[in-house]
């Protein structure tokens, strides 16, 4: 004789074949001898049936062997069918039996009846069968379980060796450098994942949560991990592309890089807090990654501005005018960035800049004037002085410095270019006349300057200073810049 308790409708405390040890009497079994059944389940492990026998106990046919574990006189075989195994003990007076059978080794389940037991038949997955003998009542539904749950198990078990051996293939992939193959492997063995999360919510949704999805969540924390570190080195990756970029004055394309590296880490972050290690170092990274890109967006106008200045506080036309040349080239550059885009990701106003621009290049028109019409006096000195050869070098390093202001004027300052043809026109004459003295021309000494048309010093850009704009069109411009740390570097965000 034997029972099968179906835990679902038992009401109360657990049954006495999980509970009780001790052996029967002459009209009753006992159970077990060394300690009850429920002793024998792993923490968390939930009983869903239990089947008893006192006399037949268990079968196993390995090929043409059976073995036949029976129960000692006044004891009983006490099966436990769980949320992960079929567990069967064996009571017996010299110690008691103890066999186990995972349910992901269990290839078909079946059940029969005879006149006084039923039988539940479990073909292991190595060729082994195990007859399990237990009550008549109850027997369909501890099969139906037993199926369900093998299933569910084998399923499972199969698509977590897929994903492990997926996610095997994605770090060889990480560790090569191939971060967007590794990625879609991760990708991968998470689809595979998510079909086993689906199948083990179903095997446990009777209960909450099993054995089997616990056996998914350790795998699902592995599956977190690889993506965690695939996603951060893709980060870094780009970072350091972004920092290429940035070093090369290609701010567009470092901006674009390091938005690459804030969606992996934000990626990163939106993982369930509970599968993800090193949070906070994830996170301080992120962060580190924003002030990066706040210097980053700062940093073109940072430049331009820099160049301003320098050019304002120097004393020599020639690095002043080496100066203003920067700072044109940075101010356009710039305006150009964004270009036609509805919202702007780097500093600095359009209409401020243009503003400032247009100072600029008159600053830079006015200091190259500067410096030829300085190199155009020293010439007029050493030609009166009689040494032509000396002005006609002087005279040259003029009409360079005149041809410079003039491309400059062309291109951004249009109001000069007619004061600076005129002083081009005058120098010319004055290089005709020195490079006729040098050669042994003859030239009368109190008419060889009668002629020369003189520049006109009253008109044009000022020779007296460069001529900077008012200071508080910079100043506007500096106060985009006002609480950047200019100190940042812009290396990966975690150093």
């Amino acid at each position: 004789m034997g029972d099968i308790i179906n835990l679902d409708n038992f009401d109360g405390e657990l049954p006495d074949a999980l509970t009780e040890t001790g052996a029967g009497g002459l009209l009753s079994s006992g159970y077990l001898r060394d300690a009850p059944a429920a002793a024998a389940l792993d923490d968390h492990e939930r009983p869903r049936f239990v089947l008893t026998s006192a006399k037949r106990g268990l079968e196993i046919e390995r090929g043409d062997e059976t073995d036949a574990i029976r129960p000692s006189r006044g004891y009983r075989m006490v099966g436990v069918a769980t949320d992960k195994r079929l567990l069967v003990l064996v009571g017996d007076a010299d110690g008691d039996g103890r066999l186990t059978l995972p349910y992901a080794e269990i290839e078909q389940v079946d059940g029969e009846t005879g006149l006084s037991h039923g039988r539940c038949t479990v073909r292991r997955g190595n060729g082994a069968v195990w007859h399990v003998y237990c009550g008549k009542q109850g027997l369909l539904e501890l099969t139906a379980y037993l199926s369900h749950a093998t299933q569910a198990w084998v399923h499972v078990e199969n698509t977590l060796d897929e994903a492990t051996r997926t996610l095997v293939t994605a770090a060889e992939r990480r560790d090569r450098g191939e971060y967007d193959a590794a990625l879609t492997a991760v990708e991968a063995a998470g689809e595979r994942l998510d079909e086993a999360v689906e199948t083990a919510a179903d095997f446990g949704a009777a209960d909450g949560a099993s054995a089997l999805e616990r056996r998914v969540r350790a795998v699902r924390k592995r599956h977190a991990d690889a993506l965690t570190d695939v996603r951060r080195s893709r980060a870094r990756r780009a970072a350091d592309a972004a920092e290429t970029h940035w070093r090369d004055e290609a701010f567009e394309a470092a901006y674009e890089a390091y938005e690459d590296a804030r969606a992996e880490y934000d990626a990163i972050l939106a993982t369930p807090e509970a599968l993800l290690d090193e949070a906070d170092a994830i996170r301080a990274e992120s962060e580190r990654l924003d002030s990066v890109v706040d210097a980053l967006s700062q940093s073109p106008l940072r430049l331009a501005v820099e160049a301003d200045n320098a050019a304002i506080a120097a004393d020599d036309p020639a690095e002043a005018a080496a100066h203003w040349t920067d700072a044109l080239e940075a101010y356009r550059a710039v305006l150009e960035l964004d270009w036609g885009a509805d919202e702007r990701r780097f500093a600095g106003g359009p209409e401020k800049i243009r503003d400032r621009l247009r100072a600029v290049a008159e600053n830079l028109v006015a200091a190259r004037r500067t410096v030829a019409t300085d190199a155009m006096e020293a010439g007029d000195w050493y030609a009166d002085a009689g040494r032509p050869e000396v002005a006609l070098e002087d005279y040259e390093s003029a009409r360079e410095a005149f041809e410079s202001a003039l491309e400059a004027a062309r291109d951004c300052y249009p109001d000069a270019v007619d004061h600076l043809e005129a002083e081009l026109d005058a120098l010319t004459h004055r290089l005709k006349r020195a490079r006729a003295r040098a050669e042994g021309d003859g030239v009368d000494p109190d008419d060889r300057f009668d002629d020369r048309p003189e520049p006109d010093v009253d008109v044009g850009p000022s020779t007296d200073t460069l001529a900077p704009a008012d200071a508080a069109d910079l100043s506007d411009i500096e106060r985009a810049l006002d609480g950047t740390d200019t100190g940042l570097d812009p290396t990966a965000p975690g150093s």
